[in-house]
Order: C-alpha cells, then structure tokens, then sequence
C-alpha cells in the first residue's frame, strides 16, 4: 500500500516536472522576464552587435543617442518618427530663430517616449512661457548616465537653465554595471556607475571597451557576477533551474503570478497584466532600497556633483522627479521622502503630489508602453515649469 503511494506522488511530481518544463521552455522564448540557466550567458548575436556599437553604443555613458540620426517607435499601430541635432538631442519641433535658453537631461520621461514631437514637455513648455530648449533625454539612463552625459555635453553659453529629470527608480539604475540583472534579458546595456568610497563617490567604468569586449563577453560577465547589487538580489532569486517545479518553490508568489500573466499574454488573452505586475514589483522593490543609507548617500552625492557642476558654469539647475503610477501608490513612498529631505540643499520639483491631485490614467500611457506621460501629462508637467520660471521672472 505504501508503495503504490509513493509511486502515485512520484508520478505526480514527474507530471508536474514536464508540464513546468514544457511550459517554461514554450513561455521563455517570448517574454523577457522568465529567466533560467540559459540566461547566465546570453547568445549575443554578431549583427546585433554590430548594430548597437553603431547606432547607440557610448564608452562613456553605456549608450547614446547619435547626433544626426533618426529613430522610430511605435504606438498604438502608429510611427513616431523622430529627428536627433547636432547635440544629439530631439529636434524642436517649432523651428523658431529664437535661441535655446534651457537643457534638459535625464531618461525617458524627459526623452518623451510614445508621444510625437509637438506633444513632449519641452515643446509644451515653448508654447506657453517662449521657453526654447534642448530634449536631450535617453531612455533607461541612471542618474550617473544623466550627470555623465551633463558633464560630458558642451552646452552654448546662452543656455542658462539645465533640467535635470528622472524617476525614482533611477536608484535602481545606478547600482547596475549590466542591466540584464535587473531588466531581465536587456543584455546590451552595459554602463558605468559609482560606488560610495570613503563617503565620496568613485566611478566605475564601463565594462564593455569597444566591439572587441564582446570577443570575451564570458570573462567579462564571470566578473560581474562576482560584484553586481542585482545578481543576487535579483537574478538568482528569480532565476529558474531544472527541476522547474521545485525552482518555482523558492519563490512561489512570484513565479506563480509571473507564469500566470505571461500565459495570459501568451494567449492574448490580457496584455496589460504582465507589464502591471513588473512594474509595480520594480517600484516596490526600488522604494526598499531608498532606505538604506548608502544609497541615499550615492544619489545626494550625485546631485551634488551636477549642482556644483552648474554653478562652475554659471547654469541654474532644476531637478524634477517624475514617478512612475504605481510609485504614486506605494505604502511608505521612501524616495519621496528622500527628495523632500533634499528640498534645502537643491532646487527640486516633485510631480509626486502634482500628479496625485490629478487623473491618472489621463496622465499616463498603458503599461505596455512602460507607464510614460501622456500628452496631457506632459502639458502638466509644462505648466509646473513654465508657473516656476514666470516666478523666478519676479523675485
């Protein structure tokens, strides 16, 4: 009797073993986020990287828009088209003769993503104040990509205003040599970052010289593995190893809403649901970590390297926090706590509790569009500012 038990479970097991094989070998070929072994070195393809080290691949910053060229994305079965300048900047959509008199800097909420030229804040912004500027936001970009590209720019000297944006899981960004750890599966953004050093900040650079590194991309990723936040914070914890079905164990919670929502967009059934539940689980997770000290210390102190930088060059800097939506609705909002304890020693703008008073999902795009600012949220963003500027006007 006890026999026929234990082969009855043992048959079970074996069951489940190759539905979860089955179902994870099928699953992982279409989304990012379900990762395994495989994933520990990735196959980098030789045209691929052809591609990156030509169209955005930047020693200095990890990756760049290239002055003079185009990009498209799209949207809701639309193209936007759009134009990068001498500066590697998105091109002014009005073509007036009046001079740039700001900069802006920062990740995609500064980019503008998924909405077309006229439609950013910045072009926003020049309709109502005549406030002509630079966009010269890149996708993904940390803080210290942000302070780096600053640094790195030769502004004209009539630009007197730099704006410097991010979200708050810029922290998140700013532990990562490689992405890949963090954004499962985004395997070619290897970048530089700073370390706390005996309470100053060290760059470390970027771990990917030129298209030669990738001759020995093995060697490179033995060695990050040894010091990356995310690799085990992150990767291993949520990485999935044979026998599938005892790996899920570990981790159960997660991988069993992982596994669900991505069967679910594997059969088109809900879309939006897999991309709700990695973002929120990123703002959750990035919010914890705003509670450490020495992650508070490297982004205070990466402020104040642009800051101090500003003032060496005679520019007033304004850094704006754009959170993402489910950061308006986190338990302990540790980040927002953070910026407002900042509030003495910089110039900051906080769309935190601007967006709160506001309709959110007039305010931003689908998940699937990663969360960014709709038109209308862009045009709030552009009355905050031009609201900040007609008052610096008068005092």
């Amino acid at each position: 009797m006890m026999s026929k038990i234990m082969i009855y479970f043992f048959s079970l097991y074996l069951l489940l073993e190759l539905i979860f094989f089955l179902l994870i070998s099928y699953l992982q070929i279409r989304i990012p986020w379900i990762i395994t072994d495989k994933n520990e070195y990735p196959d980098f393809k030789k045209e691929k990287i052809k591609n990156f080290i030509k169209k955005t691949y930047d020693y200095d910053l990890g990756w760049n828009w290239k002055p003079k060229t185009t990009h498209r994305e799209k949207i809701f079965n639309q193209i936007n088209k759009i134009v990068f300048g001498s500066f590697g900047e998105r091109a002014n959509f009005n073509k007036t003769k009046k001079k740039n008199s700001f900069a802006s800097f920062g990740d995609s909420f500064v980019f503008c993503r998924y909405v077309k030229n006229h439609e950013t804040w910045q072009e926003q912004l020049n309709k109502l104040s005549n406030f002509k500027g630079l966009n010269l936001g890149v996708g993904n970009y940390g803080l210290d990509q942000i302070y780096l590209k600053y640094k790195k720019t030769k502004l004209p000297k009539n630009i007197k205003i730099i704006f410097i944006g991010f979200v708050p899981e810029t922290l998140s960004r700013c532990l990562c040599l490689w992405k890949h750890y963090h954004e499962f599966n985004n395997i070619y953004a290897f970048k530089p970052k700073f370390s706390i050093y005996k309470n100053k900040i060290k760059l470390i650079k970027n771990p990917i010289k030129d298209r030669e590194s990738f001759k020995n991309i093995k060697k490179v990723i033995k060695d990050l593995k040894k010091k990356e936040f995310f690799y085990k914070e992150k990767f291993s914890k949520n990485k999935l190893n044979f026998p599938y079905f005892l790996s899920s164990l570990k981790n159960l919670k997660y991988n069993v809403r992982l596994i669900y929502f991505s069967t679910l967009k594997v059969l088109r059934i809900n879309n939006d649901k897999i991309f709700e539940f990695i973002i929120k689980n990123n703002c959750i997770k990035n919010d914890i970590y705003f509670a450490n000290k020495g992650n508070k210390k490297l982004i205070e102190n990466l402020m104040l390297k642009i800051n101090n930088l500003s003032k060496s060059r005679n520019q007033k800097i304004f850094f704006l926090i754009f959170p993402q939506k489910y950061d308006l609705f986190l338990k302990y909002q540790n980040y927002d706590k953070f910026f407002q304890m900042q509030k003495d020693k910089f110039e900051i703008i906080d769309f935190t509790k601007i967006f709160k008073k506001k309709d959110i999902n007039k305010i931003y795009l689908p998940d699937q569009y990663g969360g960014h600012l709709t038109p209308f949220g862009n045009k709030i963003v552009a009355e905050t500012l031009s609201k900040k500027i007609y008052s610096m006007k008068f005092n």
